[in-house]
């Protein structure tokens, strides 16, 4: 029997519980006032609150810990967060251009030699390329836009734009973008903003600022390319070998997974998040009934935007003192603690359809057996089914108190300290996604609790009603829909995986920008940078930044694109757009001949 304290304690929740049982709806948000949680008041200890259908704690928790991670940003290339960075001083950064001339404004620079040595182009046959390395003196004071914020794609660069146009813009100029960007961060003391492409890139605004060339040398050259002012993905002239494309994503895989590129601290106690629902309210009803994919951050309303500009000044000019917690590492617990044992119970309680009775009775057991295993630092000695069930307490209320504790275990101190708003937010988002897995994984043990699963595979239930084998195999799917939905609802990156895993000879790739082409066999939204007539004047007019000469070679290179476009399009219709718009993870050869690159 329970002790008497916790009979107490039960009762009080079971008629705050009753008071509560309003049905939970999706909410629009708000921009001031209590933050809205449906985790945090001790009426949700039950075990049928569902999380709301605008909740938000999972994205964010997965965001976060995801940051700098190739892997995770390039399966959802819609970026949702905004992080100040800052690489330390020796750190290298590279740049491939086709003249000895350092760089007079912002140009691109890469993490990686494999990436700047993809632009490092001969500006005629026979001759050498340059390429540039640089170190910097002091630390580089950085904005981070995640996702896959480089790749020219619906969605990817709308907090970019939001920032610096306060609107989505497009055709995609980047030089339009590097200038304005840098003359906006200007203010803010900015060397630089990072992004991610097939590999980490920083636009940084000054080569004569914070960083000393370390060699300038002549190489072998990747390819024929025009002027060295003209923006990365506008210099496609000259063929790139295969190989060398697949040392570019060869490099940027080196930071698939955590720590991710580790040359680059993050500041999270200053961190922004477009899923914060007190600060912009008005993404949550086009998120609604969306899959992640298609999250954007262009729905954002005049209001929002107002407060989004508001945000990143105050995290810009004041530095507030964080509390010291370690998000990505708290984080970091989280998944390491449940990622591999959520896959494992999915496994055990999958069935074939061809189970007999006895072997589904004893894969309850296991089942049962393994995730009291996982509970075993919240279950209390005290904590059972009262004999006979209390009248009018909700299901399984006598498991609540080890449903809190595994829940708040992690971050009830932390919730004492003082936190910046950032802080805040990611504590929210840490806690709601405890409490999801342990309301289903406590909930798993006690349903198993009152089914008698501790005395062994061969139980008889403890109701009155006779247990059968078809009872056995509702309890067994039930419990396994419980936990495939909690995954979904997770979302985590380190489950998307290859199955079954590569060979020695490959690799565990997702599509990656602009390894691929659409269905017209173009690169998706590259084309919006044409304009349709390209003899027009207003596309012989050259846009901001662009010198004497070079959009006439633009102009000139789009023309033949528009051939070869053309001539790939048969090619590229047996290919779904999907496999680009949904990426999933394939093994792709590492040797030759490769076929990372779709419809290519």
């Amino acid at each position: 029997m329970p002790s008497a304290s916790l009979r107490v304690r039960l009762a009080v929740q079971a008629v705050v519980i009753c008071l509560s049982q309003a049905a939970q709806v999706p909410f629009r948000g708000r921009a001031s006032g209590a933050p809205q949680s449906s985790f945090e008041a001790d009426s949700q200890w039950r075990f049928d609150a569902h999380p709301p259908a605008n909740a938000t704690g999972n994205f964010i928790f997965d965001g976060v810990s995801s940051l700098l991670q190739q892997w995770a940003n390039t399966h959802y290339r819609n970026g949702h967060n905004i992080v100040p960075a800052t690489i330390p001083v020796g750190t290298l950064l590279y740049h491939g251009t086709n003249q000895k001339v350092l760089p007079a404004g912002p140009e691109w620079t890469a993490v990686d030699p494999e990436h700047s040595y993809f632009f490092c182009r001969a500006p005629a046959e026979g001759e050498g390329c340059y390429h540039l390395t640089l170190a910097a003196t002091r630390p580089l004071n950085l904005l981070y836009f995640d996702g896959s914020s480089a790749a020219k794609m619906y969605g990817t660069m709308d907090s970019q734009d939001m920032i610096i146009w306060g609107e989505i813009k497009s055709p995609y100029n980047e030089w339009e973008r590097i200038i304005s960007l840098c003359d906006w961060g200007k203010k803010y003391d900015l060397d630089g903003f990072l992004r991610m492409e097939p590999d980490f890139e920083i636009m940084l605004c000054d080569f004569k600022n914070g960083v000393e060339p370390v060699s300038f040398l002549n190489l072998r050259p990747a390819g024929t390319l025009g002027p060295p002012g003209v923006p990365p993905h506008e210099r496609r002239q000259g063929k790139v070998s295969q190989r060398l494309n697949y040392g570019l994503i060869e490099a940027g895989q080196w930071h698939n997974r955590f720590p991710g590129d580790t040359r680059i601290t993050l500041d999270l106690g200053r961190l922004i998040s477009f899923y914060d629902l007190d600060m912009f309210p008005s993404l949550v009803e086009g998120r609604l009934n969306q899959e992640r994919f298609d999250h954007r951050v262009a729905g954002i309303d005049k209001e929002d935007m107002e407060r989004l500009l508001a945000r990143v000044d105050e995290v810009l000019t004041s530095k507030p003192v964080a509390s010291g917690v370690d998000w990505s590492s708290l984080y970091r617990v989280v998944i390491h603690r449940y990622a591999d044992r959520l896959e494992l119970l999915r496994y055990m309680l999958n069935s074939t359809g061809t189970d007999s009775s006895s072997r589904t009775d004893k894969v309850l057991h296991d089942t049962h057996e393994f995730v009291g295993s996982m509970l075993s630092p919240y279950i209390l000695n005290d904590a059972q089914p009262s004999n006979p069930p209390s009248q009018g307490s909700p299901q399984l209320s006598w498991a609540s108190p080890v449903f809190e504790l595994c829940a708040t275990t992690h971050t009830k101190y932390i919730k004492s300290l003082p936190l910046t708003t950032s802080e805040r937010l990611m504590l929210r988002s840490v806690n709601e996604v405890l409490h999801e897995i342990c309301r289903v994984v406590v909930g798993i043990w006690a349903e198993g609790i009152e089914l008698n699963l501790t005395t062994g595979p061969d139980f008889a239930g403890s109701d009155s009603e006779p247990w059968t084998s078809s009872k056995s195999a509702k309890v067994r799917e039930r419990w396994h829909s419980k936990v495939v939905t909690l995954m979904g609802w997770l979302d985590w990156s380190v489950w998307v995986k290859c199955r079954p895993a590569c060979g020695f000879e490959e690799m565990c790739y997702l599509p990656t920008w602009p390894f691929f082409r659409n269905s017209d066999g173009r690169i998706p939204t590259l084309q919006q940078d044409i304009p349709q007539d390209l003899h027009s004047p207003d596309a012989l007019r050259p846009p901001l930044g662009y010198k004497e000469g070079q959009w006439e070679r633009i102009l000139r290179s789009w023309e033949l694109e528009r051939y070869n476009s053309t001539v790939m399009q048969k090619k590229a219709e047996a290919i779904p757009d999907s496999n680009w718009t949904r990426p999933k993870p394939r093994c792709a050869r590492r040797l030759q001949p490769f076929d990372f690159c779709l419809n290519c």
